[in-house]
């Protein structure tokens, strides 16, 4: 699975700090629907290093343990196999001090894997992080990412592929919940005008379509083999609401025949942080650089993992030179859909 976020990830990506700030409400009202009972298991699904959900951790926290004083809490940290384990540990430690005292653990397998006991856990969040793909849907010959090739067998082959996986994750996560369990997501999306991560309708440049000149012209320029060029897939796929929403419409599913339950859903916008410091200060080189940083902390993996670390360090010396020469017209803008779910009997 080439999936991998950089070390440094919560530092590079303010965009995705945003976005779970905008899901707080929704946290909170997720844990003022709980029952009392003498202890809650509170998972982070896809936490990366845990930096950019502290805030939100300490209200959801401070919320239940206002609701229920004397509940044991227990807060526990998953992304994949690859992720950066000890950086989350110690984002996740950030919480033991405080009241209610928290334990906190962290989960070191896939959230495409079960993380914890059937029944067991009270409140699933997860931000910015199951778009990504469990497996190849099989070649993507013209472009590095399929919502912006004009691939129609690519686009049916990864939609298929991103609906399988969702169901399975819902699945799983149906098993771990307990009734009366909430699951919030705040997933990447793209809207009903097909707007999602990196094209916002012709604002700015389309980010995926710069990364593929950047690495086709790579690959015309000899340095990364035309096998190379085809692999260099970014192998995440935006949903659509309706897609998202699909597993608890169809009552034979599997999510579905194990209670889970949609409660409701939104589509949220959050415009591109480095943008408007541009806008604000004009300090172009700054943001060149952070632009540049938090594309790379999501899409680097999926060049290094075919072409080496040297010639994916090139992509983003091009890119950020792309940036700086013309910032005007780049912005990285968040289209994210919130579903918050309910397990019941």
């Amino acid at each position: 699975m080439a999936i991998a976020m950089t070390t440094g990830y919560s530092a590079q990506t303010e965009g995705a700090l945003l976005c779970i700030e905008a899901a707080s409400d929704w946290a909170l009202t997720c844990v003022d629907q709980l029952t009392a009972q003498t202890s809650h298991v509170l998972i982070d699904y896809g936490a990366a290093d845990g930096g950019t959900a502290v805030g939100l951790w300490h209200q959801v926290l401070d919320r239940l343990h206002a609701n229920q004083p004397d509940a044991h809490l227990t807060l526990i940290g998953n992304d994949l196999p690859s992720n950066d384990n000890v950086a989350l540990a110690e984002n996740l430690a950030l919480q033991i001090p405080r009241e209610p005292k928290p334990t906190v653990l962290v989960s070191a397998r896939s959230f495409y894997e079960p993380s914890v006991a059937p029944n067991t856990v009270s409140f699933g969040f997860s931000a910015t992080a199951m778009h990504w793909l469990s497996e190849s849907p099989g070649p993507l010959d013209t472009h590095t990412h399929v919502l912006a090739s004009a691939d129609a067998d690519a686009l049916q082959r990864f939609t298929a592929q991103a609906l399988k996986d969702w169901t399975y994750i819902l699945e799983l996560r149906s098993k771990e919940l307990q009734v009366g369990g909430r699951l919030l997501t705040v997933n990447l999306s793209r809207d009903g005008e097909g707007r999602y991560l990196g094209h916002n309708g012709g604002e700015t440049r389309n980010v995926h379509d710069q990364l593929h000149q950047i690495w086709r012209g790579m690959a015309d320029e000899g340095l990364i083999s035309e096998e190379q060029y085809r692999k260099g897939t970014v192998l995440n796929f935006y949903k659509s609401p309706e897609e998202f929403m699909a597993p608890l419409k169809d009552t034979a599913s599997a999510p579905y025949r194990n209670g889970l339950r949609l409660v409701d859903e939104r589509t949220v916008y959050v415009k591109c942080p480095y943008r408007r410091r541009w806008n604000e200060d004009g300090d172009t080189a700054s943001f060149a650089a952070g632009l540049m940083a938090t594309i790379r902390s999501w899409s680097r993996h999926s060049f290094a993992s075919v072409a080496g670390d040297a010639l994916a360090d090139q992509v983003y010396a091009r890119l950020e030179q792309r940036i700086a020469d013309a910032p005007s017209e780049w912005s990285l803008d968040y289209v994210e859909h919130h579903q918050m779910m309910e397990k019941v009997a």
